[in-house]
């Protein structure tokens, strides 16, 4: 059985110090956005996962809004998965198919700091949803069908 990957072992194959490494798992420091991609993307291709006395601390400034007109049959953990791959935390609000919910969801998520939206606004009132999206001044993407590219056209509009 192969020895699990460390943080020494990231950081050696993405060419950078294992500081540098760990301040993108802890969250600490800022560091620039190819950096952080490129040691996330070495980090899983080596299936690096955390101890468990590990603690993520991942910045408010970190977090993606996804609203929903139901939770039912939305591919979720899917897009969880991803953003959390690329260094996000995903918020996650049900419309309940009403309009007005919508709306009042998209200026909660704003106020508590998202960087963008995953979002579907409900058939027949796209206008009203395209409208709140659009006042909160933050990019935001449809849901699509596939999670990986949904996360990733959203985290490039950031």
């Amino acid at each position: 059985m192969p020895k699990p990957a460390t943080i020494k072992d990231i950081a050696r194959e993405a060419g950078v110090s294992p500081s540098l490494v760990s301040f993108v798992f802890s969250g600490k420091n800022r560091v620039g956005e190819q950096t952080r991609q490129r040691i996330l993307e070495v980090a899983d291709r080596l299936g690096y996962r955390q101890g468990q006395a590990a603690r993520v601390h991942w910045p408010a400034a970190r977090l993606i809004g996804v609203i929903v007109p139901s939770l039912e049959g939305a591919p979720l953990q899917a897009l969880s998965d991803w953003a959390y791959r690329l260094g996000y935390t995903v918020l996650f609000a049900s419309a309940q198919e009403d309009p007005v919910r919508f709306c009042h969801l998209v200026r909660a998520l704003a106020q508590k700091g998202v960087e963008g939206f995953v979002a579907s606004p409900l058939p027949g009132e796209e206008e009203e949803g395209l409208t709140a999206l659009n006042l909160t001044e933050k990019p935001y993407v449809p849901l699509g069908n596939n999670p990986e590219q949904t996360i990733k056209d959203l985290i490039s509009k950031i």
